[in-house]
């Protein structure tokens, strides 16, 4: 797949709030506000650790009922890789011709204006794969 380029690494928090002030007191600059998502039933930040590196930070909504319950018992942490695709369709039919599993057809991202789908790879690696509309107000600088 040639087309793909690093949107940002995806970061799994118990608490937006304090994971956004660590973050920045770390040097890195908000993005993306805390974005509530309620298609996933999270929370999401963008924060821009470098001119090139992006974390996504994820928080749940509530306890419970969460995509990130799992992944918050083992003290959340990273998560997935996120790859800009001109197209989820052509992405996603890649990756199951290499053996992935798509774990999250595609869907709407509010907190980044986006099509998101998310596969398991064979490696053990979960891979999110966006897609920005056209005009999008969050295409955040990784042009093609």
């Amino acid at each position: 797949m040639t087309d793909m380029k690093i949107s940002h690494v995806g970061y799994v928090v118990p608490r937006m709030d304090t994971a956004i002030k660590r973050f920045v007191k770390e040097g890195g600059e908000l993005l993306i506000p805390a974005t509530i998502d309620p298609i996933q039933n999270v929370s999401i930040a963008l924060i821009a650790m470098t001119n090139d590196f992006n974390v996504e930070l994820v928080a749940p909504l509530s306890k419970g009922d969460s995509p990130l319950a799992g992944r918050l018992t083992r003290q959340g942490g990273l998560d997935h890789i996120c790859f800009k695709v001109k197209s989820l369709k052509e992405a996603l039919k890649g990756e199951v011709k290499a053996g992935s599993l798509i774990v999250c057809q595609p869907t709407y991202a509010v907190a980044f204006d986006a099509d998101i789908a998310f596969v398991h790879r064979r490696s053990g690696m979960v891979v999110e794969f966006m897609a920005f509309r056209e005009g999008s107000k969050h295409d955040y600088g990784n042009d093609e």
